[in-house]
């Protein structure tokens, strides 16, 4: 999975927030308050505008973020074939590919392909088989539109 920052790397998804990360321009502003840094009236007066000016194109970066997020998600749709690993655990084999979602922390997707009752355990000879890789990629491909027809609806409601 050599072309992670390539396939799962953006600009505005970095910048805006989510749950768990606080946004790139909240934590610039933080700067002072982290370092204890006096509050003067010509920094009082910058940051204010610099709030300002963040408040007024917000939405236009959670757009752009969301726009990122979704480029991203077809680009690895559209090479999972070349993008599939697969691996056991206890009595599952899964499937994994690159593929960017806001708030988690792993930027792959997986998915169980099967049993290794019914395939085997032999991770190579199941890499090799077409029939098996393609069973992986069908289920990869399906939780893959789930995730982006979900985020379409998101950008449809910032949007609105």
């Amino acid at each position: 999975m050599g072309r992670e920052n390539r396939l799962t790397g953006g600009v505005f998804t970095e910048i805006v927030g989510t749950r768990d990360r606080i946004s790139s321009y909240d934590r610039f502003l933080n700067v002072d308050i982290d370092l204890s840094i006096p509050h003067t009236d010509e920094l009082v007066k910058y940051c204010n505008q610099y709030k300002n000016s963040i408040r007024m194109m917000k939405t236009n970066f959670e757009m752009l973020a969301k726009l990122e997020e979704i480029i991203m998600q077809l680009r690895s749709k559209e090479s999972v074939a070349d993008e599939i690993k697969l691996s056991l655990v206890r009595e599952y084999i899964y499937a994994r590919a690159l593929f960017y979602r806001e708030g988690k922390g792993t930027k792959d997707i997986r998915v169980i392909v099967g049993k290794t009752d019914v395939h085997g355990m032999d991770i190579d000879l199941l890499g090799n088989s077409v029939e098996f890789m393609e069973l992986a990629k069908e289920k990869l491909l399906k939780v893959m539109d789930l995730e982006i027809n979900e985020n379409v609806k998101v950008l449809k409601n910032i949007l609105a």
